[in-house]
């Protein structure tokens, strides 16, 4: 019975699935056609797709010819071509579908995402650049987004300062406009949040904002711009599905040169003790018995480079699938992320792990509903914490160290005259354990009404949280002097001291907005909107250490035994908004945009909790005017004129600046220690926000059928009401001075941005290009007074962070040099008080190899009055990007290139010097370009001196480098399988790709990369292979 029972359900089963399959293969039909313009002539290069799955296409063939199999027929095909009006045709049953194209010059239907809404591109007042990042991360090795937008925006500068896998870019839009956090708002799916935090593969499309008008409708938090994230959504038709993976191998980039031969190591530092009057450091004899065993074991007698501990070669991957379809009432987009990244720096990995589902459900014609749920689970390596302290301290992986035991012992100086506590970089990076773990969600809840023709409300709630949990073990070293297998350093292992520690965050966020348009006199279009919004955010941190853990591999308090500390912290603070749009266009050809936002902070009270932004913005489409029409039928597509004025705010500040904060102390009461509280900082209730006003002025323009189309922007944003520190008398005590709203910033540039996009017959190419000049000027500070950091000095009339250096003459090298300074000796003013003569050299008398400053201020002094100005500061003057592309049959090209221009860097640090230290790493270009006695050639760096000597130390114009850059960003080159041949398999896409990432830079820097600022984790060049397959 058990048998014909199972038998009985098999052939059920398999009757309902052969119904099934032919209901399926009923409804899927091949469908062939012709596509021609209105002049009747064949469009080559048209492409059709079915709608909802836009993966699955065809491009017109020389006939103008296409075809499609497996089209439901009942399906959608969609037609687009370059200058062309997009059409959508049902098929209703038809295997020949024919379609004349309509020229659409205006390319009216592009659409680019605003500040709550959209707006077709062509009605566009304000400055908005939109990105389609979607095409860039299905194939390019993109785990850190921010670093990704490299190039891909005018205006927008991307430093990737830091390239520790999961670190975020520096980010900043038309310069730096204040002297605080000049970091853009990102905004995604309509809330603030963190950029790291989404995955590139879930992202539809980014907008830059760039002007008031595109920006001011956020107020107070968008005087750095603002950069808009919508994330995919379901779109209705057939369930498709997308997997997309790359794998990537990794290096560094650029390696910084280091002797690494250990007997020219020791020479060397014992020519710089002899150039410094100072004592040999190593023995001949010792050189000599290091010189007899350079060809022996290499464990026992190494030849190290700082670089061999520092780098490794790492394999990255990267894999997403997304699924996405429904029905006219219900409509979802769902994806699963996966990155890993080991990093070329041991112990510093990084893996993410994200889900979204974003949903949208049509409950009535005028009712819809939607939810978007995204979590993202994070995992890095502890290691990266220490990345600070190995750069600053790894200078000790000298040449006589042993990087490592092939039985994984480190090893320490193999050097009996070294300082013991020599050791690998490797030695920096192993000695923390532990876990660092996050887990963010973010809930999105929508609904959109539209109970009248025309009247539009919406509503949303969001809530987001966030939590890190970090748990950090110091980890005891051994390190092996291998020739006498014997320890060089034994960390103790007894007090050992492990800290638990965790930080959250929850973000309440709502919003309501209503909005109405109306045409009136078939020409005066008019759309209102108006809103309001409020949030709350929270964040909490704990943390408690205790001294003593009994083993390294456990992770918990309870497992120490020593003495135990603890701390813990509660911030918040909210804000309400209320906002509204006004937009009126007259024909389509006079366009104008007011926006309001009037915000009220908690980190403000009284009179200045409530600012107000407004902005104005009009455009004129030249094009559309009746004298232009004979231009339209010969060359002319678009030419628009725009211009725009409006405020923008900066609430970055201290959520209790404007209040007394109070800490505690210990107090002595009858020789008893009592905690109490004392006032740490002072208030300024006239604490006010930043604000900027930005003017901009820019045309567009589209011609030759919009193959060649570009925009020019000028602007000019000036930032007044900057929070600085004022100088206070020193009656506050202990007590820190609050920040005063006083300083100005101007930041004044240009934007050119260039396209061509062409057909020839089964050969499509691309050529975009964009520029970006800006200049930056502090207008207001301390009056004649200025704030010195390092070189970089802040004053009125000069860019901020401009280097504020000493300048080099020469390096005495000749007997006339020498002439030169003992001419300066004697020519040397008298000391008003002594009438002697006094010492023109405070900083030592040059000898030969060494720096001759220039006496900048005529008093025949070389001292620290000789400094000037020189550059303008860390942050480039000009930025440009080159990408262009072709695809042919299949096959798709692509290269992407990008630079920057005009921009300083102060670079000098114990990897770049001439002072050389015991048992301290030595550069190896310092080295060959050094000056030394019998030298024969020009020497291009001073003479090498033991550290106690600084007369070639001081900041001059010498360690300022030129930090310009041009870098061949993205190689890649692709083939897509013919549709007739996936097809058979089910498939509706199918591409292979290769690319190289990062793989070329060219500069004259002298570090590791041009945009890391002094020694930091460096970008690396990648080798890409990868896969998109659909179906």
């Amino acid at each position: 019975m058990k048998n014909k029972s199972s038998f009985k359900w098999k052939g059920l089963l398999f009757i309902y699935m052969w119904i099934v399959t032919l209901g399926v293969f009923a409804q899927n039909i091949t469908v062939t056609g012709t596509v021609t313009d209105e002049s009747g002539m064949t469009v080559i290069g048209a492409t059709v797709i079915v709608s909802g799955d836009a993966t699955r296409g065809s491009i017109t063939d020389t006939d103008g010819k296409y075809t499609l199999a497996n089209v439901q027929s009942d399906g959608i095909l969609v037609f687009s071509y370059v200058g062309m009006q997009s059409q959508s045709v049902r098929v209703n049953g038809r295997t020949t579908v024919n379609v004349v194209m309509l020229s659409d010059s205006e390319l009216l239907e592009e659409v680019v995402v605003v500040g709550y809404g959209s707006q077709k591109k062509v009605n566009l007042t304000g400055a908005v650049s939109s990105i389609d990042i979607g095409k860039v991360a299905e194939s390019r090795p993109i785990t850190n987004l921010s670093a990704g937008l490299a190039g891909l925006a005018p205006g927008l500068y991307v430093r990737s300062s830091n390239n520790d896998p999961g670190s975020n870019a520096a980010l900043m839009i038309r310069g730096q406009g204040t002297l605080n956090n000049s970091s853009p708002l990102v905004i995604i799916d309509g809330v603030e949040g963190d950029i790291s935090r989404v995955s590139p593969q879930d992202i539809e499309n980014i907008s830059v904002l760039k002007d008031a008008a595109s920006a001011s409708i956020y107020g107070s938090r968008a005087a750095n711009g603002v950069i808009l994230i919508t994330t995919k959504q379901g779109k209705s038709g057939k369930i498709s599905i997308n997997y997309d993976a790359y794998y990537a191998a990794q290096k560094i980039g650029h390696l910084m040169p280091f002797v690494s031969n250990s007997v020219e190591w020791m020479e060397l530092i014992n020519e710089a003790a002899k150039n410094s009057k100072q004592a040999q450091v190593y023995s001949d004899e010792n050189i000599k018995t290091w010189k007899e065993h350079a060809n022996d074991d290499p464990i026992l007698w190494p030849n190290s480079s700082w670089n061999d501990g520092a780098f490794r070669t790492a394999n990255t991957a990267n894999h997403n699938i997304s699924a996405s379809g429904g029905t006219d009432k219900l409509s979802s987009f769902v994806s699963f992320n996966y990155a890993n990244n080991p990093g070329i720096i041991e112990n510093t990995a990084y893996s993410r792990y994200s889900i979204r589902a974003n949903n949208k459900l049509q409950i009535t014609p005028w009712l819809n509903i939607g939810m978007n749920l995204n979590g993202i689970l994070t995992d890095k390596d502890r290691g990266s914490s220490n990345l600070s302290g190995m750069f600053t301290n790894s200078i000790l992986a000298i040449p006589t160290v042993t990087v490592k035991h092939p039985d994984g012992r480190l090893g320490g100086t193999q050097n009996v005259e070294d300082n013991q506590v020599a050791r690998s970089v490797l030695a920096y990076m192993r000695n923390i354990s532990g876990t660092n773990k996050s887990h963010v969600f973010n809930g999105r809840f929508t609904a959109s009404l539209n109970p009248v023709k025309g009247l539009f409300i919406d509503g949303s709630y969001n809530y987001s949280f966030y939590v890190n949990k970090l748990t950090t073990i110091t980890v005891p070293l051994e390190l092996w002097n291998f020739q006498t297998n014997t320890q060089t350093v034994v960390d103790s292992k007894t007090t050992i001291p492990v800290t638990n520690a965790e930080s959250r965050y929850t973000r309440n966020f709502m919003d309501a907005t209503a909005a109405y348009e109306k045409t009136f006199l078939d020409k005066l279009y008019a759309k209102i909107m108006v809103g309001g919004s409020q949030e709350q955010y929270i964040s909490e941190n704990f943390s408690a250490s205790k001294q003593n853990l009994i083993d390294p591999g456990l992770t918990q308090i309870n497992a120490a035994t020593g003495d135990a500390t603890a701390s813990g912290s509660l911030s918040d603070w909210a804000m309400r908004s209320f906002f509204g749009r006004l937009n009126l266009s007259w024909a389509e050809k006079y366009l104008f945009e007011f926006n309001f936002r009037r915000d009220g902070s908690s980190r403000f009270i009284g009179d200045n909790r409530w600012g107000n932004f407004p902005s104005l913005s009009a455009a004129w489409r030249i094009s559309e005017e009746p004298f232009m029409h004979s231009l339209r039928d010969q060359w002319l597509d678009n030419l628009k004129i725009r211009v725009s004025y409006g405020s923008l705010g900066n609430n970055a500040v201290g959520n209790y600046d404007a209040i007394p904060v109070l800490s505690t102390t210990q107090y002595v009461f009858n020789n008893i220690p009592t905690v109490g509280f004392y006032q740490s900082a002072i208030a300024n209730a006239n604490l006010a926000w930043e604000s900027t006003a930005v003017t901009n002025i820019g045309i567009d323009w589209s011609i030759l059928k919009n193959k060649f189309s570009g925009s020019i922007e000028l602007y000019n944003k000036l930032t007044d009401d900057i929070l600085i520190s004022l100088p206070a008398p020193a009656v506050h005590g202990t007590s820190s001075i609050p920040k005063q709203n006083s300083a100005e910033v101007e930041n004044k540039g240009m934007e050119v941005t260039l396209s061509w996009k062409d057909e020839i017959n089964d050969f499509n190419y691309f050529v975009e290009t964009n520029f970006t000049f800006n200049k930056n000027k502090v207008t207001k500070f301390k009056g004649d007074e200025y704030s010195l950091s390092g070189t970089q000095m802040i004053k009125e009339g000069l860019a901020i962070n401009t280097d504020y250096v000493l300048k080099v003459d020469r390096i005495v090298q000749t007997q006339a040099d020498l002439d030169l300074v003992q001419q300066m000796i004697d020519n040397a003013p008298l000391d008003p008080k002594t009438n002697a003569k006094m010492n023109p050299f405070p900083f030592g008398t040059p000898q030969m190899g060494d720096f001759l400053y220039k006496d900048m201020n005529g008093d025949g002094l070389v001292n620290s009055d000789d400094r000037v100005n020189v550059g303008d500061g860390p942050n480039p003057q000009l930025m440009y990007s080159i990408s262009l592309g072709a695809s042919y049959k299949g096959f798709d090209f692509s290269v992407s290139m990008d630079g920057v221009s005009k921009i300083k860097q102060f670079f000098y640090n114990t990897y770049y010097t001439p002072q050389l230290r015991w048992s301290r790493i030595i550069n190896r270009e310092v080295a060959d370009g050094r000056w030394y006695e019998g030298r024969t050639t020009p020497a291009t760096y001073p003479r090498f001196m033991l550290e106690g000597d600084s007369r070639n130390l001081q900041s001059s114009d010498f360690w300022l480098q030129d930090a310009s850059y041009f870098k061949i960003r993205n190689i890649q080159l692709g083939y897509s399988l013919p549709q007739n041949l996936i097809s058979r398999i089910d498939l509706t896409r199918l591409r292979i790709y290769g690319g190289l990432e990062n793989y070329f830079t060219f500069t004259k820097f002298k570090g590791m990369d041009p945009e890391v600022p002094g020694m930091a984790y460096p970008s690396m060049k990648q080798i890409v292979l990868g896969i998109n397959l659909s179906f």
